[in-house]
C-alpha cells in the first residue's frame, strides 16, 4: 500500500489481487453523488455501466475506472502504476467538483 499526498485529494494506493489492477482509497470520507452520474458523464469519461452503488466510467486513453460512492475506486488496464495514479486523481478532481454531495 502506498500513501500519496501529493494531489489535492490523497489516496492510499494498494495492488489488486489481479496483479492488474489499483485500489485507489481517499484518505479522508467523501460521498460521492452516483445517481447524478447516470445521465451525465464526467468531463472526458464515458460511462460503461451505471448502478446505484457504484459507476464505471473509461477515459480517453483506455482505462477503466470503478467509482464508488464513498470515492473508492479500481482503475483497470493501466499500464503503469503512475497511470493508474494519475487516473484516479483525474477522476476524483471531476468527481468532487461536479458531483460531491
Amino acid at each position: 500500500m502506498v500513501d500519496c499526498e501529493e494531489s489535492d485529494v490523497p489516496f492510499f494506493f494498494k495492488l489488486c489481487s489481479d496483479h492488474l489492477s489499483v485500489e485507489a482509497i481517499p484518505r479522508k470520507a467523501l460521498a460521492i453523488n452516483i445517481e447524478g452520474m447516470r445521465n451525465n458523464s464526467i468531463r472526458e469519461h464515458e460511462v460503461i455501466m451505471w448502478t446505484p452503488h457504484f459507476v464505471v466510467l473509461k477515459n480517453s486513453t483506455g482505462q477503466e475506472i470503478t467509482l464508488r460512492r464513498d470515492g473508492r475506486m479500481v482503475v483497470r488496464k493501466a499500464n503503469t502504476e503512475q497511470v493508474a495514479r494519475d487516473a484516479a486523481t483525474n477522476v476524483m478532481r471531476l468527481a468532487l467538483k461536479e458531483f460531491e454531495r
